[in-house]
């Protein structure tokens, strides 16, 4: 019997023919797959040096453009909340210029009524200057439907209108000092307080609320946590003024939306401004109606005060006589409460009020 050399029978030489004894080995198939991935991704990525963007599988298109539309819509209301903090920021910073540029004297009342109304004032105003142009203004801007000059507006009615409120709230409304210097002139033309015990001059009245006697009071206005009298009457007619312009232009905005706007192609039902848009303007337009009724009646009323040139408290009081016969021409009276002759400054907030230098004659006081 032959025996196998060694090395024959362990690598089995023998039984392959000499073609394939001398042909090399095949290289291993699990090695492929990582060479093709390591030369594909040296060609994908010249390629996107190149062309700058990556292809992507057609499977991925549908995805894909609904990431993109979602991130426009992302970005989009991300840079309208940009801009409203930085409208925000501007308006605090404004009322904290004028305020501490004027050298004017905080008039701070400490009345938790008057801090409530105040509040919710304050609220109602945050509510209609964040849904509105959320659901309806910025909606449509996008759509085509209205031009940027309705936004701006609005923006500038509210603007006036907050700025009218916080500096009628914190202006001093004519509050007398303690030791006041009397002109040797008008010494007949001043009375002793009978609750303070100061003297001060005719048409003025103590309030018991803030504590001190306020020249020419008409009233105290919890709504303003202040009295309304001679440094800030002009304050209070510019807030009840553009109080009625905000009000309306909202309610006529939540016609429009309803009955004359095209409907808007929603597509962020996930939104929650969306998803209640209805409960939302029913709430808005409700209190659009009252503050329009309630501030209509105030501000005709003070305006007839100023034609006729007397206050609430002399109305009150019955302490005038013929008080509906205008003593002096309106305009006279006006420029009296406005501390200007220049019409178009009377519906500018953000100015310092310069008082006419007029007598405290008046025929009867209180």
């Amino acid at each position: 019997m032959r025996r196998a050399g060694p090395g024959r029978a362990e690598s089995g030489e023998d039984s392959a023919p000499p073609w394939q004894r001398l042909r090399p080995a095949p290289a291993p198939r699990r090695q492929e797959p990582r060479a093709a991935r390591e030369a594909e991704a040296r060609c994908g990525g010249r390629r996107r040096q190149r062309c700058g963007k990556r292809r992507e599988p057609r499977g991925r298109l549908a995805t894909r453009s609904q990431e993109r539309r979602c991130a426009v819509s992302r970005a989009r209301w991300g840079h309208r909340g940009t801009c409203v903090r930085i409208i925000f920021s501007s308006w605090i910073l404004t009322e904290y210029y004028l305020l501490c540029s004027m050298g004017r004297q905080i008039h701070f009342v400490v009345d938790p009524q008057g801090w409530c109304c105040m509040g919710l004032i304050i609220l109602v105003w945050l509510y209609n200057t964040i849904f509105i142009p959320k659901v309806i203004l910025f909606p449509h801007y996008d759509e085509g439907h209205i031009s940027v000059v309705a936004i701006l507006c609005y923006y500038f009615c509210s603007l006036f209108c907050i700025a009218s409120l916080l500096r009628a709230s914190v202006a001093d409304p004519g509050k007398l000092p303690e030791n006041p210097e009397i002109p040797v002139t008008e010494r007949e033309y001043w009375e002793l307080c009978n609750k303070c015990n100061m003297m001060r001059p005719k048409r003025s009245h103590h309030c018991s609320r803030c504590g001190h006697c306020v020249r020419r009071m008409d009233h105290h206005c919890p709504w303003i946590n202040n009295c309304v009298g001679e440094d800030n009457h002009w304050l209070f007619l510019q807030l009840c003024f553009y109080t009625q312009i905000l009000s309306s232009y909202t309610l006529i905005l939540d016609f429009c939306h309803y009955y004359y706007f095209l409907p808007l192609k929603k597509e962020n039902w996930d939104v929650f401004v969306f998803r209640h848009e209805l409960a939302l303007l029913r709430i808005s337009a409700l209190m659009g109606l009252i503050i329009l009724g309630g501030i209509s009646g105030l501000f005709y009323a003070q305006l007839m005060g100023i034609f006729t040139d007397t206050t609430s408290i002399e109305k009150m009081s019955n302490c005038c006589e013929d008080i509906s016969r205008p003593r002096k021409p309106w305009q006279q009276t006006f420029s009296e409460v406005f501390g200007t002759h220049w019409k178009i400054l009377w519906f500018i907030p953000f100015r310092q009020r310069q008082p006419l230098r007029v007598p405290y004659h008046f025929a009867n006081h209180v």
